[in-house]
């Protein structure tokens, strides 16, 4: 599952350590065994919107995160740089912090990584949009080889090394596994190109991940690549004992969501609060009810794309901690054992 870090801009950070770390033991106590982390970089403007409310959201560094989660939890769990915006840093850095980072959560890192499009990202780090994309495989090119060659040099458009020599070294031969982020078809053929495995998008309607699967096993198989043994894909969940309640409790939450990031220029769902959570649920983006909803929810992903990885992303910053909790649990206890393998 997904420990969001989320927060609303300013909150207290040690209480949302506290909030994030009790989330993380929960997984590991109910028996999830995976826990992903997402990255963002100045994660929405910095002002509030027409009723007050901050647009940014806070989030700790996914890297720090996991390092410190594997501290605790050791090998009770696998853990997932879910998405890692690796457009953003540098492959010699990226390369050393990845093999570090192997080693504490003791061989049991998955790096998924994506290109990031935000604006105010790219903005912050002065990159150009029109760059993104180019940088992005240059650095992974560079981050592979540096974490599976003893020597390397390179001399790329974005970057350049001389004699680069590792000091770090990944537990898992010959790197951790690479999983691509992606939601545009470009996007999707670069994840059969350049990854170990395509990781799903949150975003993207189980119609369309369904056409998109159709071009990942044909660029598959035009590269004379194998079908990865592991799919995974992340959705964004809310599970409460009765679907009355996950629809009330969820409606505001999914309502801000999508308003926010309409004002970023992101998804622009419109209408009342309701609506947009009936649209999002339909359309399969989200898997919000009961359990036995959710049970039947997973299934139809299970069965229709046949992943057999997914990440529950909890990402409902402010709300109430007892809440996603019981989420949780209800997810341990009344969903997984339905549809685990």
């Amino acid at each position: 599952m997904n420990i969001s870090t989320d927060d609303p801009a300013g909150r207290d950070p040690m209480s949302r350590l506290k909030d994030y770390l009790e989330r993380a033991r929960t997984a590991a106590d109910m028996g999830f065994d995976t826990i992903a982390v997402a990255h963002r970089y100045s994660f929405g403007p910095a002002k509030a919107d027409e009723r007050g409310e901050p647009l940014s959201t806070s989030r700790f560094q996914p890297l720090l995160v996991l390092a410190h989660l594997a501290a605790e939890l050791r090998d009770r769990v696998n853990y997932v740089t879910g998405i890692y915006m690796s457009t953003f840093a540098h492959p010699v850095q990226l390369a050393e912090d990845i093999a570090t980072l192997d080693v504490f959560c003791r061989g049991r890192l998955r790096l998924g990584v994506g290109l990031g499009w935000m604006p105010y990202e790219l903005e912050a780090f002065g990159i150009p949009k029109s760059q993104r994309v180019s940088r992005f495989e240059e650095g992974i090119d560079l981050c592979r080889r540096l974490l599976t060659e003893e020597v390397v040099n390179f001399d790329g458009k974005h970057f350049q090394a001389r004699d680069a020599h590792m000091v770090a070294r990944a537990i898992q031969k010959p790197m951790p596994p690479l999983w691509i982020g992606a939601s545009a078809d470009a996007a999707v053929l670069r994840a059969a190109r350049i990854g170990n495995s395509w990781i799903m998008s949150a975003h993207i309607a189980i119609d369309e991940l369904e056409r998109q699967l159709a071009l990942y096993r044909g660029e598959l198989a035009r590269l004379g690549k194998p079908f990865p043994d592991e799919l995974p894909i992340v959705r964004i969940v809310y599970v409460a004992p009765d679907r009355e309640t996950a629809l009330k409790e969820a409606e505001p939450m999914i309502a801000k969501w999508y308003r926010d990031r309409g004002t970023w220029g992101w998804f622009l769902t419109k209408g009342s609060a309701g609506a947009v959570a009936d649209e999002v649920m339909r359309s399969g983006r989200w898997i919000i009810g009961d359990p036995d909803d959710c049970v039947e929810q997973i299934t139809r992903f299970r069965e229709r794309l046949g992943v057999n990885h997914m990440v529950f992303a909890m990402v409902w910053p402010g709300a109430e901690q007892e809440k996603l909790l019981r989420a949780i649990r209800l997810l341990a206890e009344r969903v997984l054992p339905h549809v685990k393998d």
